[in-house]
């Protein structure tokens, strides 16, 4: 049974961003370090191989059963205050579609419209949990299409484009491109992100790109990440 969201609202904008990078591109500093996190955010962590032990100077609580990350998870949603939070789920098994789509379900129930902070939502290692390039689905796919008007922001983190559901680049309004490895994966990059090819060829380690919703055609930013800082 998928939990259900509460009070819908159309008028929230479409947050989810995509990290996509060669391992050690740098794309978990990425996510630290290019404004999509603050330390006021609440924050929930897919982070099957502990990755964040704490995010924006604040420490991430872990839990590796599923019932006890759900409880945290929702009672800090409640709380009064509207703390920020990092609350991460780790499985004891890993990174695999079972847990991706059991810690999906939870988030899900977690969407409220009307909260007065969003629900950030960091999945790592996304690719080896899913089983299509074609459309997500689950209640992961819900999150992708539905969780704008329930305020769930979606940072989906993976190292090559054509492992994930197309789902995952459409969806994600902030598209950060590190290094690639093959010049295949920064073709097929530059062709569903609408990035210059050679640009992405041409990206040093711990270099980027990022095209946001409000650039234009052929528009985006470029820069270099500072020193890996929690």
């Amino acid at each position: 049974m998928i939990l259900q969201p509460i009070n819908p609202n159309n008028r929230l904008s479409a947050e989810h961003a995509l990290f996509v990078g060669s391992s050690g591109s740098g794309k978990t500093t990425g996510v630290k370090q290019v404004g999509v996190i603050k330390a006021t955010d609440q924050v929930a962590l897919f982070d099957p191989y502990h990755d964040y032990d704490s995010l924006c100077g604040r420490e991430v609580r872990r839990y590796t059963s599923l019932a006890a990350f759900a409880r945290a998870l929702f009672a800090a949603r409640a709380a009064k205050g509207c703390r920020g939070f990092k609350i991460a789920y780790s499985p004891k098994d890993g990174a695999n579609a079972k847990n991706l789509e059991a810690f999906s379900k939870v988030v899900w129930g977690a969407g409220d419209g009307l909260h007065k902070k969003p629900l950030k939502v960091i999945f790592e290692e996304l690719a080896k949990c899913v089983n299509t390039s074609g459309a997500a689905r689950g209640a992961f796919g819900e999150i992708l299409t539905g969780g704008r008007k329930f305020g769930i922001h979606a940072i989906c983190i993976f190292q090559r484009g054509q492992e994930v559901p197309k789902t995952v680049m459409g969806q994600c309004s902030i598209k950060w491109v590190g290094r690639q490895q093959r010049k295949q994966d920064a073709v097929y990059l530059a062709n569903e992100l609408d990035l210059p090819v050679d640009k992405i060829i041409a990206l040093p380690k711990y270099h980027y790109l990022m095209k946001k919703d409000d650039h234009n055609i052929g528009q985006f930013d470029s820069g270099k990440l500072k020193k890996l800082a929690a």
